[in-house]
């Protein structure tokens, strides 16, 4: 509408300034040599237009014909570059689709048609790696080395073609060679700290980290963690190296670029061990690591509160483990107390009552065995040994019935353990151990592992324990035990019973156990008991006359105790009066 307007105000004033030069009056009067020429002004001023007008038509005739081959060029040349854009877009639609073989086809037609090499080969790359050709997307991305436009995309796609290869020495240069020249790329710094950690080089690993730190390129609570994970594994390292018969045995063995002496071995060991649990109190293996090197310094006191302040972030039994090598001079007795005040601070426990708390059952039972209080470890471990024990429940309750003299319920438990569900470890994908490490060995994931039952113990994976998710599966598939009948439990059962102290250990069995079996004077012939739906008590368990217990069916190995596993829930953070703080962390 603007537009037409001004159109119709350039007509108006046109006309208006021709009607004006039309009713000048005048002539203009030219003589040439005897001819005499006069015409009016306004016919003089048309002639002088029009003879403008036709110098700039003859002008731009001249032009267009001087500048031709050059202007014919130029649209051949548009031409190319437009029909190279088009298979260029078409080629990363393909790439986009899946489509290798058109990718390849769209980048061979882009790579003639384009002057620019650089779209046209990363096209290429990414077209080979489709097709499985990665010898052609190698070469792709070292040619794209040579624009420096480029060059940060052609390492990232050499570190990825690397990694794909299996070459971690190629894949760690090529990331290496981009954080050097730019600090703050995050895949160059992710790349060479995994590749760092994978292979076991913590102290490079660290220096990345505190670069990467410096760069921005992680929140504050994640390095933190990072370096607490390196600094367990290398003190892991440490403390396995002076700890081995084989290796160190004096200082000749000793390296020149390795500390002087294996006691700076050792307090190496224990600085990087302390200053983990620092940084990370969650961290298990590094708080039982610090509290083992610490009692080895000779400060029992420390360690057990170390142990103290880890339990109560979160029972573990790495943990017992490390308390139990604790104050080895004590008595049992007083050592069974210890293990009963260390398992009231498990996180949930009221009143200084174990309750639930299934690590902290464990643990007083192991305490009490060793202190040869059999029925209270009985009692411990009473809410886990029915309906589905875990294995190392079974083999406590084994070692249970074999310190009270009950041959034949050892032998049932043992041949329970056989068939039991597996015990918590750490867990990553497709791996797990009861050793805890800073990577997956088989998946080389930094600080994958995780504390919970495997996938083959038929249980939920998110439970911390074996025992917690039997518990779990037994409320939801168990039956209710019915109450015993007077009539098929003498009043007399508990008097018969042959150890006095485990009367009213005996009373909570009857009640808890299948249908009880009735008495009867001697051991010889006993009633039969009906099975249960589930795995019936064994016999021990049972205030009631000896009856013969389960035979091992097809056991020829020998049964050893579960190896110690650890845990995952570490400590608040640790005032350390000996160490001097890491203000940069």
């Amino acid at each position: 509408m603007i537009r037409a307007l001004w159109y119709f105000f350039i007509v108006v004033a046109a006309a208006a300034l021709a009607a004006a030069i039309a009713g000048l009056d005048g002539d203009i009067v030219a003589t040439v040599g005897d001819t005499e020429i006069a015409m009016s002004l306004a016919l003089a001023l048309g002639l002088v237009a029009l003879l403008i007008a036709v110098g700039l038509m003859v002008g731009r005739v001249v032009t267009f014909v001087l500048r031709g081959p050059g202007n014919v060029a130029d649209f051949w040349a548009s031409r190319k570059k437009m029909r190279g854009y088009e298979a260029l877009s078409q080629g990363l639609l393909a790439v986009a689709a899946g489509d290798g073989a058109a990718a390849t086809r769209h980048a061979a037609k882009a790579q003639k048609l384009l002057d620019q090499p650089a779209m046209p080969l990363l096209l290429a790359a990414q077209a080979a790696r489709l097709t499985g050709d990665e010898a052609a997307s190698a070469t792709a991305f070292q040619a794209m080395l040579a624009a420096p436009e480029t060059h940060g995309l052609a390492l990232k796609g050499l570190f990825e073609h690397a990694m794909r290869m299996g070459d971690d020495a190629q894949a760690h240069a090529h990331a290496a060679r981009a954080l050097a020249a730019a600090p703050a790329t995050p895949w160059a710094f992710e790349g060479t700290f995994a590749i760092e950690a994978r292979r076991g080089d913590y102290e490079a690993a660290l220096e990345t980290l505190d670069r990467a730190l410096g760069q921005g390129l992680l929140e504050r609570p994640d390095a933190r963690r990072r370096r607490a994970v390196l600094l367990t594994g290398l003190a892991q390292r440490e403390a396995a190296r002076i700890g081995d018969p084989d290796a160190l045995r004096d200082e000749e063995d000793i390296g020149p670029d390795e500390p002087g002496t294996v006691r700076e071995i050792r307090a190496q060991a224990l600085r990087h061990a302390v200053e983990a649990r620092d940084l990370a109190p969650d961290l298990v293996p590094a708080a039982a690591l610090a509290a083992q090197l610490i009692f080895e310094d000779g400060r029992a006191r420390r360690a057990q509160k170390i142990i103290e302040d880890a339990w109560s972030r979160g029972p573990h039994p790495q943990l017992a483990d490390v308390f139990f090598n604790l104050f080895p001079e004590d008595a049992a007795s007083k050592r069974l107390k210890r293990a009963q005040a260390l398992a009231a601070r498990a996180p949930g426990v009221v009143g200084g009552a174990v309750g639930g708390e299934v690590e902290g059952d464990v643990l007083v039972a192991r305490a009490a065995i060793a202190a040869r209080r059999f029925d209270d470890a009985k009692t411990a471990l009473a809410a886990y040994a029915e309906p589905f024990p875990s294995r190392r429940i079974c083999l406590l309750m084994a070692e249970i019935a074999e310190g009270m003299g009950d041959r034949g319920a050892t032998r049932g438990w043992l041949s329970r353990a056989v068939k039991a569900p597996a015990d918590a470890q750490w867990v990553a994908e497709g791996y797990h151990s009861a050793t805890w490490l800073p990577v997956v060995p088989a998946t080389g994931a930094f600080d994958a592992l995780k504390w919970r039952a495997p996938a083959d113990a038929i249980v939920a994976l998110d439970s911390p324990s074996t025992e917690q998710a039997l518990a779990r599966a037994a409320k939801a598939v168990v039956l209710p035990v019915p109450p015993p009948r007077p009539d098929t439990m003498p009043p007399d059962t508990v008097a018969r019973d042959t150890t006095p102290h485990d009367a009213a250990a005996s009373l909570v069995a009857v009640a808890a156990a299948s249908p009880p079996v009735p008495a009867a004077p001697e051991p010889v012939s006993p009633e039969p008991v009906s099975p249960e739906p589930v795995s019936p008590e064994p016999a021990p368990l049972i205030s009631a006359p000896p009856v013969p217990a389960p035979e091992l069916l097809d056991i020829q190995e020998e049964i050893d105790y579960m190896p110690p596993r650890p845990d995952d829930p570490g400590p608040d953070a640790y005032d350390d009066e000996d160490e001097d703080r890491r203000a940069s962390w």
